[in-house]
């Protein structure tokens, strides 16, 4: 099985740049410290055992996205070693992590799901392309994935648990080659095609 730095590797031989370290091994105390601060934040904001209101008509995406809003913005309020924010752009990763005394950016991808099942073999999707990750960070790149367990009901979801995965370059990954379109390149594209 394929591990995220060969996958970044290859990703980026690719893509034609450069290979560069785009995942690092965690320092200890760097761990360490960042999980003291969530899990201080985790207890202080209470956020275990709350209600995240969800809209009527939600897709199990739209839910999902919905818990991890409402999670991250209590549990921001009281981190005091890191800070949780945006990271702009599409893709990989949604927010990043930044050390307040150091500046020390890392990239903070946050899941949602009900169903927790170490046994489950779907795939949860982090990255198709280096470009976000090499135009907002500098090595050492520290991976931190934050995954919001939730009991859904018709008008709430209640958190559960925080699960905090600290990636490592020896990360186990499922790579997938993918191909996309989109209405640009299949109406300018030099394939054959008719509109009926």
């Amino acid at each position: 099985m394929p591990n995220l730095k060969d996958y970044y590797d290859d990703l980026l031989n690719w893509e034609g740049e450069q290979v560069i370290p785009l995942v690092d091994a965690w320092p200890v105390p760097l761990r360490q410290a960042v999980e003291a601060d969530i899990v201080s934040a985790v207890l202080s904001s209470g956020v275990k055992g709350t209600n995240c209101p969800i809209r009527p008509g939600s897709t199990n995406q739209s839910i999902g996205n919905q818990v991890e809003s409402y999670t991250i913005s209590l549990l921001q309020q009281h981190t005091s070693v890191f800070s949780m924010g945006p990271c702009s752009g599409a893709g990989y990763p949604d927010k990043t992590l930044t050390e307040r005394s150091t500046r020390l950016k890392m990239p903070l991808e946050v899941k949602a799901t009900s169903a927790w099942n170490p046994s489950d073999s779907n795939r949860r999707v982090l990255t198709s392309s280096s470009k976000k990750l090499r135009s907002q960070f500098r090595t050492p790149i520290y991976h931190l994935l934050l995954t919001v367990l939730y009991s859904p009901t018709s008008t709430h979801a209640t958190i559960d648990a925080i699960r905090l995965d600290f990636l490592e370059p020896t990360t186990t990954v499922s790579v997938r080659l993918e191909a996309s379109v989109n209405h640009k390149i299949l109406s300018n594209g030099p394939h054959h095609k008719k509109v009926i």
